[in-house]
């Protein structure tokens, strides 16, 4: 139910967004929906957020080609599996390095995260907080429309015990103001 209510309540914003985005003031670049799925064999964890990008003006050309903007990525989402379920929040810079007209480009983002629970069945994370680390890549498929990829990484830094990591594959489609 927390779930289903979670990931409706994410559709109506993406889909009711352009509203948001007749104000050329808007604080938010991007709202988007991220699926994970775990990369470890040893636990079976998904992940779903909801997650906005706050634009900034920390933009740099590199070169005529090359150009890296850093804004500040927020979400809140679920991680579910074995048998358990969590509440997490996070907040990170993200670095999107643009190769000139590409349709692609480069992201990559570290913050710390909080999550609700830390154990699920036998799989303990450590802890409440984390830092999640991630890199992947974008396509633009649309001038107002992106998807992407990233491998995420969340640790607790050696801050609590056990600190076996949680690794993510995930996938996100976003609305771009």
């Amino acid at each position: 139910m927390k779930t289903t209510t979670l990931l409706l309540t994410a559709c109506c914003a993406i889909t009711t967004s352009h509203l948001a985005a007749q104000n050329s003031d808007t604080l938010f670049s991007e709202i988007g929906l991220r699926f994970g799925q775990d990369a470890e064999s040893q636990v079976d964890l998904q992940s779903y957020e909801l997650y906005s990008t706050i634009d900034t003006e920390w933009t740099w050309d590199l070169s005529q080609n090359l150009r890296l903007e850093f804004d500040i990525e927020t979400a809140i989402g679920g991680l579910s599996g074995e048998g358990e379920n969590a509440f997490y929040a996070r907040v990170a810079p993200v670095g999107q390095l643009h190769f000139g007209n590409s349709p692609i480009s480069l992201e990559f983002s570290s913050g710390p995260s909080y999550y609700s629970e830390d154990r699920f069945d036998q799989y303990d994370i450590g802890g409440n907080f984390h830092f999640t680390s991630s890199i992947g890549f974008n396509w633009e498929f649309d001038e107002a429309w992106k998807v992407g990829y990233r491998f995420q990484h969340t640790s607790n830094a050696n801050l609590d015990s056990p600190n076996p990591g949680l690794d993510m594959h995930t996938v996100s489609i976003a609305y771009i103001f």
